[in-house]
């Protein structure tokens, strides 16, 4: 009697979906490229104080830390955010819809809502308590319910479950979700009256960085059910959806930045557009690069457990500030120093939590 109770148990630990070592190598890389972007922010220097903010490589930085006007200038880090929305659809696709097939509909919403309503708890822990009452003073609300990074990540996850919901079947149809979010913020961007980082300042407030992070989290979702185009070879999803759709994005970046120019704070339409489309070439590259047996170290290990090394990412925020506080001048005078404790130590922290992690077999579900 005790035989099929154990091959029941064993039943239950398979995995409810196939885990994709070429996703978490991309996966990986966008932990990098975050971490980094906490490690250089702090170092920001003030313009107006004549604290000029060139400690670390400039293309590492937000653009709008070294030029604060309309239009912003953009980095490769001021679209991090939102690949990392997109990233979270991608992944949010294959979870809801893996358990809805084999535990049903209301288990892969309580893994969902499980997932927002955490990431809106570390919100209120970060920017709200940390970030607001301990070092400035007051609650942010705003902040903590839609304008902060993490807020941001809590919606459009839960834009991705609810259109992976209401559109199951198709990503060809669910694509012109996210397309018509994104229009909707273009149209309405370029209205006056509204409260927002553009040429036009009002007293109406709209939640535009939360709006097209949700475009782009639902087009994540697309990108990855057209990988399952054909089940039996993603090659065809890769040349019939997902190389097609990152190029017209980037096609329609470029065209759309003429007119709306590209902001990191309200994700712009053309923000977005980019930000699809270099998160659809990365993941060609990543699947490319499993397919000649290529693989860049430790990506996989720190892929795994994406959100863990994000949250904890948040800590060298406050070792880099604390450096930049009180030892400024110091960093300024001794580069190569500052780039082993600031550019390459909080790298090779995340890097050996990852290792020891993956070594003991341990995911971390956020």
């Amino acid at each position: 009697m005790s035989e099929p109770k154990k091959e029941e148990k064993l039943e239950r630990k398979e995995p409810l979906h196939v885990r994709y070592d070429w996703l978490d190598q991309f996966r990986g890389l966008v932990i990098i490229f975050l971490v980094i972007s906490v490690i250089t922010w702090p170092l920001t220097g003030n313009i107006v104080t004549g604290n000029p903010p060139w400690i670390g490589p400039p293309l590492l930085n937000h653009g709008f830390q070294y030029y604060k006007g309309y239009p912003a200038m953009i980095t490769i880090i001021d679209i991090g955010q939102q690949i990392f929305m997109f990233v979270l659809g991608y992944v949010g696709y294959i979870a809801f819809t893996s358990r809805r097939e084999k535990k049903g509909t209301w288990a892969a919403w309580k893994h969902g809502l499980i997932r927002v309503g955490i990431l809106y708890a570390l919100a209120l822990l970060d920017d709200g308590i940390i970030g607001g009452l301990i070092f400035k003073g007051n609650f942010p609300l705003d902040e903590v319910l839609y304008k902060g990074t993490l807020a941001n990540l809590a919606i459009g996850s839960f834009a991705a479950y609810l259109g992976t919901y209401l559109i199951p079947k198709s990503a060809d149809k669910r694509i012109y979700l996210a397309i018509g979010i994104m229009i909707t913020h273009a149209i309405l961007y370029f209205l006056p009256g509204f409260d927002h980082y553009g040429p036009v300042d009002g007293p109406l407030i709209f939640p535009w960085n939360a709006f097209n992070h949700a475009g782009i989290a639902i087009a994540g979702t697309c990108f990855s059910q057209w990988y399952k185009k054909d089940p039996n070879n993603p090659d065809i999803g890769f040349k019939k959806r997902i190389l097609p759709a990152a190029t017209l994005s980037i096609i329609l970046f470029y065209c759309f930045d003429w007119i709306q120019p590209a902001e990191h704070h309200d994700a712009t339409t053309s923000l977005a557009l980019l930000s699809i489309g270099v998160s659809g070439f990365l993941i060609s590259i990543f699947y490319s690069f499993e397919k000649l047996n290529f693989k860049l170290p430790i990506l996989s290990e720190m892929g795994r457990n994406l959100l863990l090394l994000f949250i904890i990412a948040f800590v060298f925020d406050l070792y880099i500030g604390f450096l930049a506080d009180h030892y400024r001048t110091f960093l300024v005078e001794y580069p190569v120093v500052t780039m082993l404790i600031c550019g390459i130590l909080p790298i090779v922290i995340e890097a050996g939590i990852a290792l020891l992690l993956a070594k003991k077999n341990i995911i971390v579900k956020i």
